[in-house]
């Protein structure tokens, strides 16, 4: 609508709403038009790094797969032992190097997977230890250890919610 009023308008009209008389006869670049083109190149680079979405569902694939790696280990074994303890630290283990492999370019997913690593090496410590203390048939030790990694590894899923709220895609 702007274009044609400019078309349609006398040389003065012209000058009046371009921002006045200019030496070249050219009119002066709008705020709109200005705003338009920074917003360009805002989506131009923008549209060369990856989305939040794709990089959330990067680190969530890697996350999901710990879980369920994690899952089958104690599935596996109905009564807990050392030797389950000392797997499912494995799995933390193998779940943290591919968690720390994910290469995320969002500032806020980067936190929530330094979080998710610390997270992860607490679980991994205290599964050692419970593994540990059951080896050596220190049951008072191994239900410390057994406390501490209960109280890692209930962190998990308030951080996991966080990850999936901030992740959800705004309608």
């Amino acid at each position: 609508m702007v274009i044609s009023t400019l078309r349609t308008a006398t040389p003065d009209a012209r000058r009046a709403m371009t921002g006045g008389d200019r030496p070249s006869g050219r009119a002066r670049p709008s705020r709109r038009g200005v705003w338009a083109s920074g917003l360009a190149i805002a989506l131009l680079t923008t549209g060369c790094s990856e989305s939040k979405l794709a990089q959330c569902n990067r680190l969530s694939q890697v996350v999901n797969g710990t879980v369920a790696e994690v899952q089958a280990v104690v599935q596996a074994n109905s009564q807990p032992n050392d030797q389950a303890f000392s797997a499912v630290a494995d799995r933390f283990e193998q779940g943290k190097a591919a968690v720390s492999a994910v290469d995320l370019s969002d500032a806020q997913l980067n936190d929530y997977k330094g979080q998710l690593l610390t997270l992860y090496d607490q679980i991994i410590t205290a599964a050692r230890k419970v593994s540990t203390a059951l080896q050596q048939e220190n049951f008072e030790a191994a239900r410390a250890a057994h406390q501490e990694f209960l109280t890692a590894a209930n962190q998990e899923s308030p951080l996991v919610d966080e990850v999936n709220t901030y992740c959800q895609v705004s309608p």
